[in-house]
This record gives structure tokens, sequence and C-alpha cells, in this order.
């Protein structure tokens, strides 16, 4: 066996894992940054990749259809009793 059949064979071995994100597509969040003044849920439409600062995530909030992108340590789930929106 070649050195290079070799190599290739050992790639195919490996197993990269990805950060997968946290929540789903269509649930609703809430964005926690300084102090909790406005509590607005949005709700996640796309999964975006790292940017080096974390898993990102596309939400729009319904009330005024305002979009934004924000990282995953920045979100918490809102719970189904609470009615944010």
């Amino acid at each position: 066996m070649t050195t290079k059949m070799t190599r290739a064979r050992h790639r195919a071995h490996r197993i990269i894992s990805r950060p997968s994100h946290k929540f789903p597509i269509g649930v609703r969040v809430i964005q926690r940054f300084g102090a909790p003044i406005n509590m607005d849920s949005f709700q996640v439409t796309r999964h975006l990749p790292d940017d080096g600062a974390g898993l990102q995530y596309r939400m729009k909030r319904d009330r005024d259809g305002q979009e934004r992108v924000a990282i995953e340590s920045s979100l918490e789930l809102v719970r189904r009793e609470d009615n944010l929106i």
C-alpha cells in the first residue's frame, strides 16, 4: 500500500464534530444584554455559523418584524408560561 493511499484511509476514519445549535428554528428566545428593561421575544428563523465569538442565530420579532443576529451565549429560551411577544 502506498503512503498516499494510507493517508487517505486515515482521513476517512476521522470524525470531525461540529458544534450544534442549542435553539432549534421556530422557538422563541429573549436576548439578554445589560439591564432587562425591554424583554421582547424573538423567533429563531435561521442558524448561522460560528463567527469566532460563538454560534449565531437570525431572529425576527413578531411585534414589528425587526430582524437581528445574535450569538448563542446572549440568548435564553422563553418558557411557555411567559407571554413575551
